[in-house]
């Protein structure tokens, strides 16, 4: 049930779908892991004009069943979200691809694994999706240690697949059956 509310340090989290009003909220989330260098396809800063535009044609692919996303929200600040966007192609549309994003400062307390978990839940329900995929570079190991705790398992790499912190990396591709 959207929205899912619970508790963790006598703080709330609520997790929801989003609104047009995160967007300042949102914005600081991906920025904050631009500046940590996170290992995100991401690289540059988002402008609030960027970030607007972006999360109004992710509510309408919401609204037109093409993606799920979910907000966190901890104690009434945005600190993450997660979304899952169906695939285009008309022989792929029963998979989605994952994307997750959380603020340093709250990882590794269960957010992120209610936060997607809950995505998944919604997407195989309101998306009717039979698998989702995801990518993540090879060194983010807890990254994808994470994945694997929740049922993802690697299936292909990309080898020097992307270009990182003045780096080639492996992108690894992970996939789950819903």
């Amino acid at each position: 049930m959207i929205p899912k509310k619970y508790t963790i340090f006598d703080k709330t989290i609520l997790l929801r779908y989003p609104k047009q009003s995160d967007v300042k909220g949102l914005r600081n989330v991906i920025n904050s892991l631009v500046k940590e260098n996170a290992d995100i396809a991401k690289i540059t800063q988002v402008t609030i004009q960027q970030e607007k535009s972006w999360l109004h044609q992710t509510i309408q692919s919401i609204r037109n069943k093409e993606k799920i996303m979910i907000v966190a929200e901890f104690d009434g600040i945005v600190v993450g979200s997660c979304e899952i966007t169906r695939d285009s192609y008309d022989v792929s549309r029963h998979v989605g691809t994952l994307g997750i994003g959380l603020i340093k400062q709250v990882r590794g307390n269960g957010i992120g694994t209610s936060l997607i978990k809950l995505t998944l839940s919604e997407a195989k329900k309101k998306l009717g999706l039979k698998m989702v995929k995801l990518y993540v570079f090879d060194s983010n190991n807890k990254g994808k240690n994470f994945y694997e705790e929740i049922g993802f398992r690697e299936i292909g790499r990309i080898p020097n697949g992307v270009y990182h912190n003045k780096k080639y990396k492996d992108d690894i591709i992970m996939a789950k059956t819903l």
